[in-house]
Formats: structure tokens, sequence, C-alpha cells
């Protein structure tokens, strides 16, 4: 699919498909997902042994230096709209990686950072994305531990996305009732009945024990109001 001097035909492909820079724990299970969801994945690795463990899995893998802008050039890499460098242990590689994209002007560009300096660096190359995935774990793990909270995702410094079960006092009560937004800060937005699908939350739900939610808000607020008792 991915040809070195693509027509505009094979452009436009490129521009809905992912090139995945590094293919560890990190970037093969992304460049996986990606697959498994029908985006089409071009994966750069230069082990050869990681290349040959890909090889049939993803729309093109390849071994290649991809620090080397020429070599990238050669791959098409430049025409990608979308990219991830999955390179951890390299941060130098990491670095150069990600400055060929910036400078290709890929317009959506992921990487992996593996310390703050690094994500620091990446930043300030002009990376729009950076994850640290340990990092971002640890935080996650920190507000499962300290909270009645089965899962959290956070959406910004200071904004939440949490998966709870629903405080004592909202139960079986209409939502429209409780004022929740209002009297607490933020919003359920989904629920969960056992053995069932999300569905939203409309005005006369009620809510039971042994239901799980969505709720959003401000971090210190979702937390507050997953401790209700």
């Amino acid at each position: 699919m991915f040809g070195s001097h693509p027509a505009a035909s094979s452009r436009n492909a490129m521009a809905n498909a992912v090139v995945v820079i590094g293919l560890g724990r990190f970037g093969g299970a992304l460049a996986t997902e990606l697959m498994r969801n029908g985006t089409d994945v071009l994966g750069v690795d230069m082990d050869e042994t990681v290349v040959q463990r890909f090889n049939g899995k993803l729309t093109s893998v390849v071994r290649a230096d991809a620090t080397d802008e020429d070599v990238l050039r050669e791959l098409s890499v430049d025409e990608f709209d979308r990219a991830v460098v999955g390179i951890g242990s390299d941060i130098q590689a990491s670095i150069l990686a990600a400055s060929r994209l910036v400078k290709f002007g890929c317009p959506a560009i992921w990487a992996k950072a593996i310390t703050e300096p690094h994500a620091e660096i990446l930043t300030q190359i002009g990376v729009q994305h950076v994850v640290n995935p340990e990092s971002d774990m640890g935080t996650r793990a920190a507000h499962l531990i300290q909270h009645r909270i089965l899962d959290f995702v956070p959406i910004d410094t200071d904004y939440a996305l949490v998966r709870c079960t629903p405080p004592e006092p909202i139960q079986q009560r209409p939502m429209d009732l409780l004022n929740v937004r209002r009297r607490l800060g933020v919003s359920v937005v989904a629920v969960c009945r056992p053995g069932g699908q999300w569905e939203p939350i409309e005005p006369g739900t009620m809510l039971y024990d042994d239901d799980q939610i969505l709720v959003t808000g401000p971090t210190a607020k979702v937390e507050h109001f997953s401790n209700l008792t």
C-alpha cells in the first residue's frame, strides 16, 4: 500500500493511515489495536526480529533507521498526517525521529516519553501529544487506590472522567431532583445496569447500589463525589 513515490490516491490513503515508529510494547500494542479497528498502519523498527514478528500483522512493516530523514522520505513518511513515535529506551533516537516528523509538518504526532525531561523536550520541539505510560499509570493507580473509583481517565490537568458505583446519597431518586451538577459540581453522564449496556442518564433515571456510572468534572470534585456516604 505504501509506495516510495506516492500518487495522489496513495497520498490520500496515507492521510488516513498511521505510521508507528518503534514497535516495542507500547508501539506494538498501539499498532495492533489500530489495525484491529480498521486503520492501516506502517510500522518501522530497527530490530529485524521485531519486524519479522509484525510481518503480516500490519499493513506494512519495515526495518529502517527512523532517525534518518532521507530514509523516512523514501518510505513516504513525510506524506502521513498521523504518526506515533513509540521509541522509549533510546531517548536520542526518539527525539531525532520526532524532530523529523515535525520538520515534515505532520499535523498530528504522538510520542512516548520515559522521563519528564524527555517529555519536555518532545513538547518543545513541537510534538502535539506526549504520552508517559508509566507516569500516567502511576497517577491513575493512585486515584484508584485512594478512592472508591473503578476507573480514572484524566481529561486535562484538573479534569477527569471516572467510573464508579453510585454513592448512597444519590441512589433511588430521579436524577433531575438531585441537582448533582449544581450541588456537587460534577455531571453523571451514563449508567450501566448489571449485565446491561451503558446508557445515557435521563432526567428520570434512578440509580441503585449495583449500578456503575460515568462521572465527569474537576478532579477533586469527582473524587469527593465518589466518596459520598
